[in-house]
């Protein structure tokens, strides 16, 4: 198996293709609003292909990408060269950042925590990012309860088919150890008629918000909010998706 994104950027675009980023930039704006932010500096964690680092690009923000498979960032590098858009991207793990400066604001879409498996490397990655984040700055993410998908037992087979493409990918979660592991196999039809079999392996881990406070308490950020998707409400018990916001702690 190739390791998560390596082969699958060719048709990542594809598979994200119905997720709103500009949506996604209001929605933070709002966030920022409700806590008085005027960032002037801002790090995309996990950025992937880089649709969620180019809206704040346009919007004016200085703004950086950061993903740890090469071959997305050679997309989201295309992209930004595309719109005369001056976009640094590393490649880089969040769990051991060296950034050349400090963030007013990090950032985290969809659920690039959830593939961190255990809590020793949850940990590593909130210590990572408040040091790569200014005192009193803040960091807001997204988490994946995946144990509220609605997957059964056994491994589930879905199959998708369009023109050059074909997706199937076998999913399943486990009640013990709360990781959901996903088999995915696409074949892709390359520039001169073939088709590439791409095959990956992923998987997440479930974390509750009782965990994620727990951690948070060790690693020098306090929780500021905790919403419901696309609200400013405080998220409900039966939400899977959820948006934390967290402040770096200023020392004395």
């Amino acid at each position: 198996m190739d390791k998560p994104y390596r082969g699958l950027a060719q048709v990542y675009d594809y598979l994200l293709s119905g997720v709103d980023y500009e949506a996604w930039a209001d929605y933070m704006e709002e966030i920022m609003s409700h806590f008085g932010l005027k960032p002037r500096l801002l790090v995309d964690l996990a950025c992937g292909t880089g649709s969620s680092t180019l809206p704040w690009a346009r919007r004016d923000y200085r703004v950086c990408g950061v993903d740890i498979a090469a071959e997305m960032l050679e997309v989201a590098r295309e992209k930004a060269a595309r719109e005369g858009l001056g976009v640094e991207y590393y490649r880089q793990d969040m769990r051991s950042l060296q950034l050349p400066c400090l963030a007013d604001l990090a950032l985290l879409f969809l659920d690039g925590l959830n593939y961190l498996l255990d809590e020793e490397d949850l940990e590593k990655a909130f210590n990572s990012i408040g040091a790569a984040v200014r005192p009193g700055g803040f960091f807001i993410f997204h988490l994946n309860e995946v144990e509220k998908l609605p997957a059964g037992e056994g491994v589930e087979t879905t199959v998708v088919e369009e023109e050059g493409l074909t997706l199937i990918w076998d999913s399943s979660y486990d009640k013990i150890t709360r990781v959901w592991e996903i088999k995915l196999t696409a074949f892709a039809r390359q520039e001169n008629g073939l088709y590439r079999k791409i095959q990956e392996k992923h998987r997440e881990r479930s974390y509750s918000r009782k965990d994620v406070e727990r951690i948070l308490s060790r690693t020098g950020w306090r929780l500021r909010g905790c919403f419901s998707p696309y609200t400013l409400w405080e998220a409900a018990e039966e939400d899977r998706n959820i948006f934390y916001a967290v402040q770096r702690e200023v020392e004395e």
